[in-house]
């Protein structure tokens, strides 16, 4: 899954240029990292690759760390599986009817980093 700090995530990556400001933990990070500029963006980004926000935490404990993180899953994004990403398709309305209708989804061709 992906877990994600929002207020981490938004001062690093969201906001144009402010990871380079104050050499601080986010030093060196590139500037508009994602096109989105607000969170929500993101979050509806997140939705149309068919990512799922997890509720709670299965097991006793929550990690400290993540008591303020949002967390997304989605089954084709594994680290153990990187072929797996291939299989991530946006899920635009024209994509969708393809689906129904059992058809291949078409995709860019894989980034660098699906590579």
């Amino acid at each position: 899954g992906l877990l994600i700090d929002r207020s981490l995530f938004e001062r690093e990556l969201l906001s144009p240029g402010s990871a380079h400001k104050g050499g601080g933990e986010g030093a060196g990070a590139a500037p508009y990292s994602f096109q989105a500029m607000h969170f929500g963006s993101f979050l509806h980004q997140l939705n149309l690759y068919a990512f799922q926000k997890v509720l709670g935490w299965v097991g006793a404990a929550v990690p400290d760390d993540a008591r303020s993180s949002l967390h997304f899953r989605n089954p084709n994004f594994r680290c153990d599986h990187p072929d797996l990403l291939l299989r991530i398709k946006r899920l635009t309305r024209a994509n969708r009817q393809r689906l129904v209708a059992g058809l291949e989804v078409r995709c860019r061709q894989p980034s660098c980093f699906q590579q």
